[in-house]
C-alpha cells in the first residue's frame, strides 16, 4: 500500500464528513466509521513496519520469562505500565504480539473517538487535524507515547468534567506507561486560569524569561533525565513553533476572551509552544510539546462553529468576525494546508529507512518466516 493508505484515510476523513452528519448526538455514526477505519490500518500494520517495532517485538517476548517485579520488567518503576500490558497480553494470546498492536490500536482510537465525540463541534476536521498534523501517524512507531498520550486525553475529560481525583488517577497512568507524561500534571491549574489581557501579558513573559534562561534549563533536564543525551546548545525555533504561535494569535482574534473550554485549550496550546522553543536541541522536546499540543484537534474546529458555553462576564469579544461563506473558505484553505504540510512533513523523507513506515504494508502482505 505504501503511502496511499494514510492519504485513502485523509480522503474517507474529508468525503464521510462531507456526507455524514456532523451535528449534535447524530454525529455518533461518522465518528464510530473513523474509529473503526484508523484503528483496522494502525492495528492491521505489519508487525515489523519500523525499527522501534522490531524493539517492541523483542521486549515482548522476553518479559514472559521474566516475573512482573523483576529488573527486566519493572525497570525500578519506569514506565512499568507498559512493561506489564505487554507481558499480560503475551501471555493471553500466546506471544502474538500482532495482536498486541491491534489493542493498543483499538484503545487509542476509543479514546480519541470519545474525545471527539464529547468536545468537538466539527468532528471531520478534528480527524483531520488529528491525521495531517501527524498525531495519528507518529503511534505507527511510538507505541509507548502515543498510548500516554491518549490516556491523557481522559486527563482532559476529567478538567472539562472538574474531576481533579480523576485528573490525577489518568495522568499518573499515562506516567506509568511513560514517564515523561509526568510532564502534563500542572495542565489541571493552568487550564483554569481565565484568559484575559493579564494572563496574556504573563504567559508572554514568562516565556520570554524561559527562552532567555533555556541553557541552563536544558542542562538541569539532561542531569535530572536524559543522561544518554548530548543537548547541543541551539536558538533554532522552527517552522512549527511559528505555526503554534499563530495558532495562538488567530485563536485571539476569532474567539476573543470568551468561553472556558477555549480559555482552557488556549491555556494547554501554549504550554505546548513554550515547550517547543526547545526543539533546536533535541527532537525529544517537540515529544513533550505534543503532550499538550495534541488538544489542537478541538481548539482549531471550535474557532469555526459558534455554539453554547459559559462565557465570561465584561470579556473581551472576537476581533475579527467572519460570515459562513468566509468560514467556508478558510476551512477549504486549512485543508489545502493541511494536506500540503502533512504531505512535507509526516509523508516527507524518512531518513533512517528502517522507521519507514510510509512504506505501510498490511500484516497479511508480508510471507510469514518460517
Amino acid at each position: 500500500m505504501g503511502k496511499s493508505i494514510y492519504y485513502i484515510l485523509v480522503a474517507a476523513v474529508i468525503l464521510l464528513g462531507m456526507i455524514m452528519s456532523q451535528k449534535d448526538k447524530t454525529k455518533k455514526p461518522y465518528i464510530i466509521v473513523m474509529a473503526v477505519l484508523h484503528a483496522f490500518v494502525s492495528g492491521c500494520r505489519y508487525k515489523f513496519l519500523t525499527g522501534d517495532l522490531m524493539k517492541y517485538n523483542n521486549l515482548f517476548h522476553d518479559y514472559q520469562f521474566y516475573n512482573w517485579f523483576s529488573e527486566e520488567v519493572f525497570q525500578e518503576g519506569r514506565n512499568f505500565g507498559f512493561q506489564w500490558l505487554m507481558k499480560a497480553v503475551c501471555h493471553l494470546t500466546g506471544g502474538d504480539f500482532q495482536i498486541f498492536l491491534l489493542i493498543i490500536a483499538i484503545i487509542i482510537e476509543i479514546i480519541v473517538a470519545i474525545l471527539i465525540y464529547k468536545y468537538s463541534p466539527i468532528p471531520w476536521l478534528s480527524f483531520f487535524m488529528w491525521n495531517c498534523l501527524g498525531f495519528y501517524v507518529f503511534g505507527f512507531s511510538a507505541v509507548k507515547q502515543s498510548l500516554a498520550m491518549a490516556i491523557l486525553m481522559l486527563s482532559y475529560i476529567s478538567i472539562i468534567e472538574k474531576k481533579p481525583k480523576s485528573f490525577i488517577l489518568w495522568t499518573l497512568l499515562a506516567t506509568t506507561i511513560h514517564l515523561p507524561a509526568i510532564a502534563f500534571l500542572p495542565a489541571y491549574p493552568i487550564s483554569k486560569l481565565r484568559l484575559n489581557f493579564k494572563t496574556l501579558i504573563g504567559y508572554i513573559a514568562s516565556a520570554t524569561l524561559i527562552f532567555i534562561f533555556r541553557n541552563p534549563i536544558v542542562t538541569t533536564l539532561q542531569d535530572a533525565y536524559y543522561t544518554d543525551k548530548d543537548f547541543a546548545a541551539d536558538t533554532f525555533l522552527g517552522t512549527r513553533f511559528m505555526m503554534m504561535c499563530l495558532i495562538l494569535v488567530v485563536g485571539v482574534l476569532m474567539k476573543g476572551f470568551q468561553g472556558k473550554h477555549f480559555s482552557s485549550l488556549f491555556m494547554l496550546i501554549g504550554v505546548a509552544t513554550i515547550l517547543q522553543m526547545f526543539c533546536g536541541y533535541d527532537n525529544v522536546f517537540t515529544r513533550l510539546a505534543d503532550y499538550y499540543f495534541q488538544f489542537v484537534i478541538l481548539y482549531i474546529p471550535m474557532l469555526f462553529e459558534d455554539f453554547e458555553e459559559p462565557a465570561y462576564p465584561l470579556r473581551m469579544g472576537p476581533k475579527i468576525i467572519f460570515d459562513a461563506s468566509m468560514k467556508k473558505m478558510i476551512i477549504a484553505f486549512l485543508v489545502a494546508f493541511g494536506i500540503w504540510f502533512y504531505s512535507t512533513s509526516a509523508m516527507g523523507p524518512i531518513y533512517v529507512a528502517v522507521d519507514d513506515y510510509t512504506n505501510y504494508r498490511f500484516f497479511w502482505e508480508v510471507p510469514a518466516v518460517q
